[in-house]
């Protein structure tokens, strides 16, 4: 409880106050839905890699809303872009015959998987919304890991998704 009342307001990047509807409070608040459905997908997964992968991302997100709470780079960024890109080699194996679109809801851990897919791109388009408001406001400029990350993390989850079909 943060016991400073509730006008709207709450702590944002450097510890300033903003308020709850700024772009920086949807950014970090899409983020941390994306991860906490991460972990709801990660309870029913039955392959040991799956899970350390997912968990893995899940300590990326904390990473970079540590990231953009302190208006700094994410330390990982390019390591952990790496390795989202040959997950995602990985996965899109599995799937080279599964062409078209799918409609969700055939089991539960792709039918979650995919809701986790949706909550990446949202994330995603809600730090752009922050880098734009940086840029024009600030002119800041977001660490470009950040968003190359999300791009990355959506398309592979589209493919461990149609990979659990």
């Amino acid at each position: 409880m943060s016991e400073r009342g509730d006008k709207g307001m709450t702590q944002g990047e450097c510890f300033l106050d903003v308020s709850k509807d700024s772009p920086f409070v949807e950014a970090v608040g899409s983020i941390d839905k994306f991860q906490a459905r991460l972990g709801w997908t990660r309870v029913i997964l039955t392959d040991k890699d799956d899970k350390k992968r997912i968990k893995d991302i899940q300590k990326d997100l904390y990473e970079i809303m540590g990231s953009l709470y302190l208006g700094k780079n994410w330390d990982n960024g390019e390591k952990r872009i790496e390795i989202i890109e040959e997950d995602t080699v990985l996965f899109k194996e599995r799937v080279k015959d599964l062409v078209g679109f799918l409609i969700s809801g055939e089991n539960e851990i792709e039918s979650r998987i995919n809701i986790c897919r949706t909550d990446c791109r949202e994330a995603e388009r809600r730090v752009v919304t922050l880098k734009l408001e940086r840029e024009e406001k600030e002119g800041l400029d977001l660490d470009k890991n950040i968003l190359k990350y999300f791009n990355k993390l959506s398309l592979f989850l589209n493919f461990m998704w149609r990979a659990n079909f």
